[in-house]
């Protein structure tokens, strides 16, 4: 099975439903399901197995290496069977959005439509929200399945714009409606600057991050307003801010280059705002956005064994665990992340 470049999770489940990348082995009954289903998709012509094959070969195997691709695509199972299939596509990468497309077998939309939805879409929110940190995801529906907007505000979607006879179908003019939902835990980011001194000395002189540091002893604030300049305007120190959909800020993170196409980095998260999963979601950000800047470096990380909550953070980022080494006279953790 291929795996998305850009996932660091490759599948999705829930009970006996599981969202997979899109297989090859697939393709044959989402065409038959397309074709049954044509009246409410942009398809103009019955798709033939000719085009199928051709889609997959060569549109839908370039999707899996891209580092930004214009669409994610999954097969959806129930009992690891096939009943549907369906993804992110059109996806925005500069204002991080993108549309939900969802097809499932036709003879299971009578009884089961909005059940398959609602678990459809508890699924790829993950994807969307946790993965990738995108901001928003909208659905762009012909006005012609009510059951679908059932499906939508259950699942907390909310009703963005009705647009008043768009489409022509069946030689009448139709709506189209648009829902959406916001990912509340949306991670904005930015480079650090000498304003934020005082939220760095905050964080640094916070209890747990003091004992879960190298170094125990408490900073005082004159050296670290020296310490904090210097790091400022070093070229090979990334210092960045992370805030909330609130535009709160929640933490900081620190890369340094320390040797030739090698870098360590350190991470810090405000008490207030521990335990909703910021710390992955702002390593795997402050890690792409570092590796685009510097192509084939490597980012090490050094964690101390009993620090199993900053562990399992790096591990949900990307970082793979290298080995364990004595670092700083501590038994740690030594994992890594690199270009791929």
């Amino acid at each position: 099975m291929n795996g998305y470049k850009v996932l660091n999770t490759q599948f999705f489940e829930k009970n006996n439903f599981k969202i997979i990348p899109i297989r090859y082995e697939d393709r044959i009954n989402i065409m038959n399901w397309r074709n049954e289903q044509m009246y409410h998709l942009r398809q103009q012509t019955l798709l033939t197995l000719e085009d199928q094959n051709n889609y997959f070969s060569n549109v839908i195997s370039q999707i899996f290496n891209d580092n930004k691709p214009n669409q994610i695509l999954f097969s959806y199972l129930e009992n690891d069977v096939c009943i549907g299939y369906g993804g992110l596509v059109h996806i925005n990468w500069i204002d991080k959005n993108a549309e939900i497309s969802f097809i499932m077998n036709t003879s299971l939309e009578k009884e089961y439509f909005k059940y398959h939805w609602s678990t459809f879409l508890n699924l790829l929110q993950k994807v969307a929200f946790e993965e990738l940190n995108l901001y928003k995801i909208f659905t762009y529906a012909f006005d012609l399945r009510p059951n679908l907007y059932k499906a939508l505000e259950d699942s907390l979607f909310c009703k963005e714009a009705i647009l008043k006879d768009h489409c022509l179908f069946n030689e009448e003019y139709i709506d189209v409606v648009i829902h959406s939902k916001i990912n509340k835990e949306y991670l904005y980011f930015r480079e650090a600057k000498f304003d934020d001194a005082d939220d760095y000395f905050k964080w640094l002189n916070d209890s747990e991050v003091r004992n879960q540091s190298y170094n125990s002893n408490k900073v005082n604030f004159e050296d670290h307003v020296k310490w904090f300049k210097s790091k400022i305007k070093d070229s090979k120190t990334l210092l960045l801010i992370f805030q909330n959909s609130e535009k709160q800020n929640i933490g900081q993170i620190r890369i340094q280059k320390t040797e030739e196409r090698e870098a360590l980095i350190g991470l810090s998260i405000d008490k207030k705002h521990r335990g909703n999963n910021y710390a992955s979601k702002a390593l795997k950000i402050a890690s792409e956005y570092f590796l685009g800047l510097n192509p084939n470096f490597i980012i090490n990380a050094f964690i101390k064994i009993e620090n199993t909550k900053s562990e399992k953070a790096f591990k949900n980022s990307g970082f793979e665990l290298e080995n364990i080494v004595e670092y700083e006279k501590h038994k740690s953790f030594h994992y890594i992340n690199k270009t791929k």
